[in-house]
């Protein structure tokens, strides 16, 4: 049972969401269904295809190997084919099944073509005329039985394609290299490119709705505000966002802007979410967790085309093509996304306010380019150059009093890259180009027109390397060395603010022992110019995968993290129009009246026991369980009204540059309170019957505030107490697909600034509680389903059941979208 919610929902609510679960449930099981996980099942067909293949089996194995590249594709599926060929001498099949994993251009060609070359040499000597000498044995065919180790003569090793390795998960974000997710040592979540396809939605933060623990709050048609465990906020910067371990946050503000990215969903291999502190390893605002957006890898996805459009002028395109020629691949793509605004803030006619010179209908708009390119050097050793362009418009909701702001971006990067078995090379400049403004103005107030500019340049080496020491022992070291330059102008700054030169070192060892203990000690040490000091971040991390197959893991970890300052909390200086007449607020980080006052990085300290289940092919489960304890959040300062004592001493008085009267002086600080969060999450993943894939998980979080003797500081809760995510998924083999979501949350209250008639106020507002139900049908078309058509409703009972949910106090209420969508692949 479920502790009381809200009033609404205790008398509404539970029929409401017991229809909904139900009627996604019967959407699920009414369809005759042949097709479930891919990944999971194509991993059932190629362990059985191998077995069969050890007993002598090779009819039966080679189908099922069939049966699993069928499901999802993958090279080194049509090379254990071929294996299995020679080994049964059936060497023209053989042939052509080595020549079908050659077109996929692998690294290890070169053998492989000798390999060929020899099996044709062998088959035109079967061809020659009979002769009276005993022929040879047939070619590629073991000495020894089926079932001994010795691979067959003439084949390349493939030992680990043996074993299904192919098909099982694989993460890098929780510790910077290629784990499985049961020896990660954070809990994470994996949104694969199946999860992509079949739910339809368009933006990144609507996919990270699924995962346990998420905050994901939509305040206008285009500002998305991410977070987890609790700590979401407007701006939301306690969340690292990377995609391809690339930093995209803008440093102005510390935030992410996700309808800015040169890429688009359909772009995107997997997302991996990293729930907990990372900064041990990522440094500063990986305070939260992680977010890694992998792309698909250049030379991979082929060529193809995606449009969408909506009931509501919401318009979404995509084009890609992708391609490889020995070494060397590419993949370069375009795109254009529009959504509208879900309210308007002005209305048009007004005489006594004047709007900003944007469509005032748009909500968000990207218009973008990217190409990334890789080459081989050699056996594992690539070198990578890429770059993308966004022009993107977003309404977005300020800190404080600001709200409605409207930006227009510019957002270009330039990345380059080595990589290899032992080390990695990463360099990314990136600019970030602004226009942004209130979205309308009072007449005769100031409308804070600006134009942000950001120039960041990132490089970082890393080594790795796994050995034994002694032999029961494995270490698996990664160590390396961060440097970032933040060159930002801004006229809501201080006149020319310093350019930061920021350097992190960190190294982790995975050490595991008695072969079914790990342990993982990371550490990392920061330097942060704004506050003028190092900062350390550290995390350990206990892992038992128990039993014979180890496909269970329980974790236990301890880590800290911190979120520095960023350029508008360090170098703040804004006179702030009140509502009076005449009168400012001086907003500032330095304080006039307090010369040695230093703004402070935030901290956390995070304990967490987590248990992941892998034991079945039908399902997964996991839960953690966590606690939370935070210190020096950084908020806004109750303003502090200024005296004729202030202004003798040249504090404080009439504005030269404005003409105002300053009455009173606002900034920043570091909150007094220490807050405690206890919290745990609960997710089961179930696909044991083909063709239907569900997942369902709950989270719970309460956080208690604890205040200092002297301290006075408000209480609020920003994030749900519970929260619960279900969904369902079909495949058919007659080319039907298609998902239902269904995702709840218990009501909130947030704590927020506003202007009043005698000055800025802090005040309580209480947000009742919400649900969301998505869902998309598709059907794929002609030979190997390369056409599929698609319709995507999001937010389908807005209005039915309740009113159409507000997710933030000052918000849109976020109302019922339906998208049609064509898709074309070569």
């Amino acid at each position: 049972m479920f502790p009381p919610v809200s009033s609404g929902w205790a008398r509404h609510g539970w029929r409401r969401s017991f229809a909904i679960i139900v009627a996604a449930a019967c959407f699920g099981s009414a369809v005759p269904v042949a097709w479930a996980d891919a990944r999971t099942e194509a991993r059932k067909h190629f362990e059985a295809g191998m077995g069969h293949i050890r007993d002598g089996k090779y009819d039966s194995g080679i189908a099922e190997l069939e049966r699993a590249y069928e499901i999802m594709p993958h090279p080194s599926v049509r090379f254990n084919i071929a294996r299995a060929y020679a080994d049964a001498g059936e060497l023209e099949q053989a042939v052509a099944a080595y020549e079908s994993y050659l077109a996929s251009d692998p690294k290890d060609r070169d053998e492989v073509e000798q390999v060929v070359a020899k099996l044709k040499k062998k088959l035109a000597a079967q061809k020659k005329p009979p002769t009276d000498e005993p022929p040879d044995k047939p070619p590629d065919t073991p000495d020894k039985p089926p079932d001994t180790p010795d691979k067959p003569p003439d084949t390349p090793e493939k030992k680990p394609d043996e074993r299904g390795d192919i098909y099982e998960e694989k993460v890098v974000t929780a510790s910077r290299q290629a784990q499985s997710p049961l020896d990660a040592p954070n809990s994470l979540t994996v949104i694969t490119r199946q999860d992509i396809h079949l739910s339809g939605v368009t933006r990144i933060p609507e996919l990270l709705r699924r995962v346990a623990g998420m905050d994901v709050m939509q305040i206008t048609g285009g500002d998305s505000n991410v977070s987890m465990r609790g700590l979401n906020a407007r701006l939301s910067n306690k969340l690292l966002v990377l995609i391809d371990g690339r930093i995209v946050k803008n440093d102005i503000l510390g935030s992410t802007f996700w309808e800015s990215f040169p890429i688009d969903v359909d772009q995107i291999e997997q997302i991996e979410v990293v729930r907990g502190p990372g900064s041990s390893l990522y440094g500063a605002d990986a305070f939260a967790g992680v977010v890694n957006i992998i792309p698909i890898a250049p030379g991979k996805g082929g060529t193809g085309m995606r449009v969408g459009f909506g009931d509501h002028a919401e318009a979404y395109g995509s084009l890609w093509t992708s391609h490889r020629n020995g070494d060397f691949a590419y993949r370069a793509s375009a795109g254009f996304t529009r959504y509208p605004r879900w309210t308007r803030e002005f209305t048009p006619g007004r005489v006594d306010a004047r709007p900003v010179d944007v469509n005032p209908t748009t909500g968000a708009q990207n218009g973008r380019i990217d190409l990334r390119t890789s080459y081989r050097l050699g056996k594992n050793k690539e070198l990578a150059f890429g770059g993308g362009f966004a022009r993107s418009i977003i309404n977005i909701y300020g800190i404080g009093p600001f709200n409605d702001y409207l930006v227009e971006a510019d957002a270009a990067d330039i990345s380059t890259a080595f990589k290899s078995d032992l080390i990695t090379i990463r360099s990314n400049y990136a600019l970030l180009n602004a226009f942004a403004s209130q979205g309308h103005a009072y007449v005769g107030h100031d409308m804070y027109e600006t134009y942000p500019v950001q120039h960041s340049f990132e490089t970082d080496v890393e080594l790795t390397h796994t050995f034994k020491a002694p032999e029961a022992l494995t270490h698996g070291l990664v160590a390396g060395v961060n440097y970032r330059l933040k060159n930002i102008s801004w006229s809501y700054l201080i006149a020319d603010p310093p350019i930061e030169h920021h350097v992190g070192v960190f190294a982790q060892d995975a050490l595991k022992f008695l072969d079914h203990f790990a342990l993982v000690a990371s550490g990392r040490l920061d330097y942060v110019p704004s506050i003028e000091r190092l900062v350390p971040s550290a995390r350990g991390s206990f892992i038992v995968r128990p039993g014979k197959t180890k496909k269970q893991s329980i974790r236990a970890s301890v880590a800290t993290a911190f979120r520095s300052p960023t350029f508008l909390e360090s170098y703040l200086d804004l006179p702030i129009q009140l509502t009076v007449s005449g009168a400012e607020l001086q907003s500032a980080s330095a304080r006039a009246e307090d010369p040695d006052f230093k703004l402070g990085a935030e901290n956390i300290l995070a304990l967490e026991l987590g248990y992941l289940n892998k034991l079945s092919d039908s399902f997964q489960f996991e839960a953690q369980a966590y606690y939370h304890r935070i210190s020096d959040f950084i908020k806004l300062a109750h303003p502090r009204l200024g005296t004729l004592s202030d202004v003798a001493a040249g504090v404080g008085g009439i504005n030269p540059e404005t003409g105002r009267y300053r009455v009173a002086g606002g900034g920043w600080t570091n909150q007094c309170s220490y807050d405690h969060v206890f919290g745990g999450e609960l997710g089961v993943h179930f696909y044991g019957v083909e063709g239907l894939d569900m997942f369902a998980n709950y989270a719970i979080n309460h956080g208690i505030h604890e205040l200092p003797e002297g301290c006075n500081q408000p209480g609020d809760e920003r994030t749900s107490t519970h929260k619960v995510n279900f969904g369902t998924q079909v495949r058919t083999p007659f080319g039907l697909n298609g998902e239902v979501t269904f995702h709840y949350q218990t009501k909130q209250t947030w704590g927020e600034q506003v202007a009043t008639l005698t000055g800025i106020e802090y005040q309580l507002f209480e947000i009742p509680d919400y649900h969301l139900l998505n869902a998309r049908i598709g059907y794929g078309f002609l030979k190997g389903d390369k056409a599929e058509v698609s319709a995507v409703l999001f937010n389908a009972l807005s209005g039915v059941f309740a009113p159409a949910p507000q997710m933030h106090p000052f918000g849109n209420r976020v109302g019922r979208r339906f998208m049609g969508f064509f898709a074309y692949r070569l």
